[in-house]
Order: C-alpha cells, then structure tokens, then sequence
C-alpha cells in the first residue's frame, strides 16, 4: 500500500497516526511530525510520532493551544500549502517564543506546516520538523508535502468528524455527527447506510442490484469515475465535488473516500465510503477557508470563488485583487474543475444556495 492509501486508512483508524506522519517525515527528512486539531469547543486533539509525546502532552495542557501567536500569524498568510516557519517568524520570535526552548530540546529546529480550515471551523495543522544539525527544509521537500496536502485534508476532515475515535461497525455512528454515509463494495453496491443518507432522496436513488446513483447526470457521471477509480491497480482517484438538489436548493459536497486494510475491515469490508458534508451558508458566502477546505481551492481561486459569488463580475474581482484577466480566467477554470461546475452563474448558485445536510 503507497502513503497516499495509507493516509485515507488513518482517516478512519486514529492509532495509526502516528505510524502515517513518520512515513511523511521521512519522506522530506524530517526527524518529527504533528496532527492537531483546534476547536474551543473541544480537548486538544492531536497525534504525533513518538519522540514529541511528552512535549505535545504538555503544550495541550498550556495557554498556548487555544491562543497561539505563532498560528495567528501564519493564519493572517491566508496561504493554502506548507510553509517553512520563516514564513511568519523572525529570528528573535524563535528564539524567544511561548515553548521554543522546549521545542529545541526535542530537536525541532526547523519546521515546515500547514494549516487547514475545517468546515465545522476546527483548525487542523500539520507539522513537519528537523533539529539544528540538519539543513532547513527546502523547496523540494516543500513541493513533496504539498502533494500531500489535499489527501491529509481529506483525512483530516473525517477525523474532526470522528472526533480522532475509533469507527463502529456501522455508519451509523456517523449518523450521531451529522455526516450522512454510505459504504459501497467492489461492485458499487450499498453494504451499508445511516438514517441521515437515507433523506437524500432528492440528490441521490437507488439503482438496479442495490446501487447508488444520482438524479444530476454530471454528479452521476462524477461518482461512477469516482468509484471505478477506487479499484483500479493505478493510486485511487478520490474524488470530492458538489451535490445539488433536484427538487430543492440544499446543496452540499460529496467525496468518495477508498477503504482499505484495517478501514476496510471497520467497515464490512466496503471499497468505499461515501460521505456528504455540507456548510451553512444561511445566504451568505462562505468564507475563503471554508472553500479552500471543501474544494482544495488554492487561496487565489478561493478568494476569487468568494468575489464572484458576492455577485461580482469576472472583471471587477480581477480588478480587485490586482490580477490580469487572463490569470482570473485561469483561476476561474480551475475553480470549475475542483468543484465540478461548468458556468459561472452554476458556481454561484453552488456557493450561495448551501445548506447544510442532516440536522
């Protein structure tokens, strides 16, 4: 199995987080890593490889998890991808801030990470770090993280929603968090399914021997890809992208996850999981965050996803964020791709006429 499936079966077996951030550290040569999870109205939720143990059970029991400078100012970069601690810190700073006497104690230097936005507002961060006597991270092993990085918010979007708890036997247990979820076998059948998917009727249908489809036929035509991607031999084709309504304005995001080894045993042996999450935009746009989170939109396209659906034209967002036309119509052609859209008034009507699934 290559990292990629191993990151999307930690997704659903929290004890292997560990294991899964020390094959991402020593992929970029990194003697450390960290998975935390950020939300006032939760513990600190975190897990980490072996050797920062002791310091992360200390620094989540400090002041410093919820109110942290150091994420404030790398938050305000507004930058989807990893960053190298420089980025967002002078000299001085890690000499002398919050843990840092602590933190070269446990050789970590050097520090590569990046912050995701979850859409029930969680912050998710992942670091990567090196002690003093190794070189700082370079550019390539910035390059290597960030293919990483849509595959680690993915997982990390079902793990805020797991709550890092191991999964039942049944997606019932998703159900408890609002999540509507399906697994599906090799053979695009419904093993299983909770209360909340059953009340998709107006997005989804049942088809013949037990399979699923959609009413949509470009959602149809996106989830038989994605579906038939998960058994190929080459790495799965995992797959996010909009839900609508055929009857209603609810909208949401649909991703299909692959479930292998021990997920696919929590699971009855499913191929796959099919997960809708959706965000409440109560009329407004969602923020940047937020999109960038659902639809791995860079913090270009999402800021231009943003302009156009508070009814901007193409023209003025360009003119606004200081942009040729020609680079915005790249933008915007990416943004059509990642969210499975084709028109910009299908776009907008996406991103505005959201409302969440399940209660």
């Amino acid at each position: 199995m290559n990292l990629i499936d191993r990151i999307y079966e930690t997704a659903f077996v929290p004890e292997l987080w560990s294991a899964t951030l020390t094959d991402i550290a020593a992929l970029v040569g990194a003697s450390s890593g960290a998975f935390t999870i950020t939300d006032r109205r939760l513990p600190p939720l975190y897990a980490v490889t072996p050797n920062l143990v002791e310091f992360m059970q200390a620094f989540a029991a400090s002041q410093y998890w919820y109110d942290n400078p150091r994420i404030d100012r790398a938050l305000r970069l507004n930058y989807a991808g990893f960053m190298e601690q420089g980025r967002f810190t002078t000299d001085d700073e890690r000499q002398t801030e919050f843990a840092e006497p602590d933190l070269h104690e446990v050789g970590t230097a050097w520090q590569a990470g990046s912050l995701i936005t979850m859409p029930g507002g969680e912050l998710v961060v992942f670091n990567f770090v090196r002690p003093a006597e190794q070189d700082n991270f370079a550019q390539a092993d910035i390059a290597l993280l960030d293919d990483l990085r849509p595959h680690l918010a993915r997982a990390a979007l079902l793990a805020t929603r797991l709550r890092l708890a191991r999964a039942e036997a049944s997606v019932a247990t998703m159900s408890v968090m609002g999540i509507p979820a399906a697994v599906i076998a090799a053979n695009g059948v419904v093993i299983a399914n909770n209360a909340l998917f059953e009340t998709l009727s107006d997005v989804l249908r049942p088809a013949a021997f037990g399979r699923l489809a959609a009413w949509d036929r470009e959602v149809e035509r996106l989830l038989r890809a994605a579906l038939a991607g998960v058994n190929q031999a080459s790495p799965p084709q995992v797959r996010s992208f909009p839900l609508r309504g055929r009857q209603t304005e609810r909208a949401g995001v649909i991703h299909v996850i692959p479930l292998y080894r021990s997920a696919s045993d929590i699971f009855e042996r499913g191929t796959a999981l099919v997960a809708i999450s959706g965000y409440s935009a109560e009329g407004n746009v969602p923020s940047d965050a937020v999109l960038r989170g659902l639809f791995d939109l860079s913090a270009a396209e999402a800021g231009l996803a943003t302009d156009l659906a508070a009814g901007k034209s193409l023209k003025a967002a360009a003119e606004g964020r200081h942009i040729a036309m020609a680079t915005a119509r790249t933008h915007l052609s990416q943004i059509f791709r990642k969210t499975g859209t084709h028109q910009q008034s299908e776009l907008v009507a996406l991103l505005k006429g959201s409302h969440a699934f399940g209660p």
